[in-house]
């Protein structure tokens, strides 16, 4: 049958033999050849759809989706319902048979069968024939999966101009926001009311979110689109395709928001806090809003990540009242609020006098790492950043400035020697000199200080040092390099900076490649896998071991490692973050 099949030989008594056979496959087979050769002249293949065989109902469905058979429709309905959504190989079936042999009226009247798997199956042959006006009527359905069916199978397949051919199923999934449909139905309803850009729209996410028992990425998600109200973007923010959004109404998103978006910006959740005021940087306050933000930032009861958000939002709506708020908090018994704000301050050319007495305070006594390291980075926006650089090189020559902050020191005094004479000599002199010594007395600046978070982004993500790509962070796992699980509890931070800036300087056993010469000139190479007093082992290209008694060697080779020199590819700064990543792994 086969072979008839790719001959491509139409025979209809033999069809009729066939589909009449004891044998199930062969019967399943016969309709697969009548539906590949389009070939039905006594319409057989539909009635086999109520075959007892499940394969043959299976190969029959996919043939009257092929044949087109029009009087087939009534018998695929019945192979849907039986099947129950419990078979996909069935369903599978009726639904290829539904796009061959329905209309979309005929698959949109399907709407309100009492069949649930019916219905998803009427859904799924509409998304594959772009039913999008007939697939709207599905939006309301009261079963979950067949409403979210719907909704992916609008929005998904949508592009630029689908929704402006048809508006009411952008409206329609819009409309469908609430806490009670599944997450995919709303991530999507979210995305259309930004799409809508209108009063109700906005008014909608801003109900939507008032609900307590929200997930905290819808949250995060609904929040977003408001937050994203006045920009436009040209990727949709469901799956980042290209699927332009334009800007929403402004004065919309002002009379929609409420007490709410308020109410979740103090919320105890830092990233939903952080978008909630986010959004609110696009809506105009009152006079007690701004005294009552004003009220909290000074409050040194609350957290300090809430405080920093509403000092940034106040500088937007209010200068003088920011002035005030902002050089109080220089005073603060936060760290990171002080620097913030100082920060701010600096920015918006406000301040004055108070920003450079918080400096100086900071240098002289603040024990706070992150904090000093912020204060020096605002030097050189100071009228005074000339004295106060110049008396931290010196200070850092002496060995009297904290390892923590030679960086620091040492970025933002190259940045301004070149405008001044006496710090250029300073630098020269520091560079010279620093430049003869050894490597590790060249990176010691970055031994102490950096940012563990961007350190494990380094070791990720960086496209070049590709440290993820060698070391894994358990023995168990395979790797090119040493694991590293544990590495910062076996070894110290300078143990850790010699690996990266001086890979060769210790090899670990196992990994560092050997040339072994023999007293009888042989010469051996491998990877050293163990090294005693008496004997060593060696690793063979061919994974065998060798093992060597001293008394046989003549010479053996430094062991020379794999890892490339991180120097020629990472900054300073990146090495200093990596070194605090690694040096959390204890």
């Amino acid at each position: 049958l086969w072979g008839l099949g790719q001959l491509k030989h139409k025979d209809s008594d033999l069809l009729a033999v066939l589909c009449a056979d004891d044998s199930d496959e062969l019967r399943a087979q016969a309709a697969r050849w009548a539906g590949e050769l389009g070939f039905d002249p006594e319409n057989r293949i539909p009635v086999m759809l109520r075959d007892p065989s499940p394969r043959v109902r299976l190969m029959a469905g996919i043939a009257c989706g092929k044949l087109k058979s029009k009087n087939s429709l009534g018998a695929l309905e019945e192979l849907i319902v039986s099947a129950e959504n419990k078979d996909p190989i069935l369903r599978h079936a009726g639904v290829t048979g539904l796009v061959g042999v329905a209309t979309l009226r005929e698959l949109e009247s399907f709407v309100g069968h009492p069949s649930e798997a019916m219905r998803i199956a009427a859904v799924v042959a509409l998304r594959r024939l772009g039913g999008i006006k007939e697939l709207t009527k599905f939006i309301k359905d009261d079963s979950p999966q067949v409403m979210s069916d719907a909704v992916r199978a609008i929005y998904d397949e949508a592009e630029t101009q689908t929704f402006l051919d048809h508006p009411k199923s952008l409206s329609g999934i819009a409309e469908a926001l609430d806490p009670q449909h599944p997450p995919a139905v709303n991530f999507r309803a979210i995305a259309a009311n930004r799409r809508l850009g209108t009063f109700a729209s906005a008014k909608r996410i801003s109900t939507f979110l008032a609900n307590p028992n929200l997930s905290h990425t819808l949250r995060i998600q609904a929040l977003y689109a408001l937050e994203s109200w006045p920009r436009a973007s040209q990727l949709d923010p469901i799956d980042g395709r290209y699927f332009p959004v334009l800007a929403g109404d402004m004065d919309a998103l002002n009379a929609a928001i409420g007490p709410e978006i308020w109410a979740l910006a103090n919320d105890a959740d830092d990233n939903i806090s952080r978008q909630a005021i986010a959004v609110l940087q696009s809506i105009n306050p009152d006079k007690a809003k701004l005294d009552q933000v004003s009220e909290l930032i000074l409050d040194e009861k609350q957290r300090s990540d809430l405080r920093k958000e509403w000092l940034r939002w106040l500088r937007k709506w209010d200068l003088i009242l920011f002035t005030s708020v902002g050089t109080q908090v220089l005073n603060s018994k936060s760290p990171e609020l002080r620097a913030v704000a100082a920060e701010e301050l600096t920015e918006a050319e406000l301040g004055g006098s108070a920003v450079d007495n918080y400096l100086l305070a900071t240098l002289n006594n603040s024990s706070d790492t992150v904090e000093l390291q912020r204060a020096i980075k605002i030097i050189p926006r100071l009228n005074s950043k000339k004295y106060i650089i110049e008396k931290l090189v010196k200070e850092m020559i002496d060995g009297r400035i904290a390892p923590e902050i030679q960086l620091e020191v040492l970025e933002e005094a190259t940045t301004i020697a070149r405008d001044y004479p006496d710090i250029r000599m300073l630098m020269d002199n520091y560079n010279h000199f620093i430049n003869k010594q050894g490597v590790m007395t060249r990176y010691e600046v970055a031994l102490k200080g950096g940012n563990a978070e961007k350190g494990k982004g380094i070791f990720f993500g960086h496209a070049q040092a590709q440290c993820s790509k060698c070391h894994a962070l358990k023995q168990i796992d395979r790797q090119i390099g040493p694991s590293l699980e544990g590495i910062a509890r076996r070894h110290s931070r300078e143990f850790l900076l010699q690996s990266i800036v001086d890979p060769q300087a210790e090899i670990t056993l196992g990994y560092g490649i050997v040339t072994a010469k023999l007293n009888d000139d042989r010469i051996v190479n491998g990877t050293l896998i163990s090294k005693e007093e008496n004997r060593i082992t060696i690793k063979l290209p061919d994974n065998s071991l060798k093992y060597f008694v001293a008394s046989e060697i003549k010479s053996l080779s430094k062991p020379v490692g794999t890892m490339p020199d991180l120097k020629a590819i990472l900054s300073l700064r990146q090495v200093r973050d990596l070194v605090a990543y690694l040096a959390t792994l204890n």
